[in-house]
């Protein structure tokens, strides 16, 4: 698989992640769990002909539909979408891979590092105002969350 494909996937599988803990209001460790154990990262990969051609919504009722036919029970409680959090997205997005980078891991892994630390729940928190500064930032902010927790 050409390399571009590869960060493409690596894309849709973040968007399709943040979107699904919006709309089911799961905590980033319940989301990774549950994708984890439903093999939601390798359907992705399997899917990426289709997806990288369809929106987000066409792309979340297909991923809902494949989480259902694997027995997940969904209770939907949709919550508010902040209007910062393509934004938001984004820079996570960034912040991983430069994380993976460094730590010499997968995106994958990085990202889903990053988005149960304390410092991924903040980006994510309107309130305070991580999204405004660059993925450098967030990633020292991450850094010295690692460091503090040893």
């Amino acid at each position: 698989m050409r390399r571009e494909n590869q960060r493409d996937i690596f894309l849709i599988q973040a968007r399709l992640f943040r979107l699904l803990q919006i709309r089911y209001d799961l905590t980033a460790e319940q989301c990774e769990e549950l994708l984890r154990q439903l093999d939601f990262y390798e359907y992705i990969r399997d899917c990426y002909e289709e997806y990288h051609v369809q929106g987000d919504e066409a792309n979340l009722s297909d991923v809902e539909e494949y989480l259902l036919r694997k027995g997940w029970k969904n209770k939907c409680r949709m919550t508010r979408v902040s209007p910062y959090e393509y934004s938001m997205q984004v820079l996570a997005i960034m912040a991983a891979e430069i994380i993976a980078k460094d730590r010499k891991i997968s995106k994958q892994k990085a990202y889903s590092r990053f988005m149960v630390s304390k410092t991924g729940e903040m980006l994510f928190d309107e309130s305070t105002d991580l999204w405004m500064n660059g993925p450098d930032y967030i990633v020292d902010e991450y850094k010295r969350e690692m460091k503090n927790r040893r």
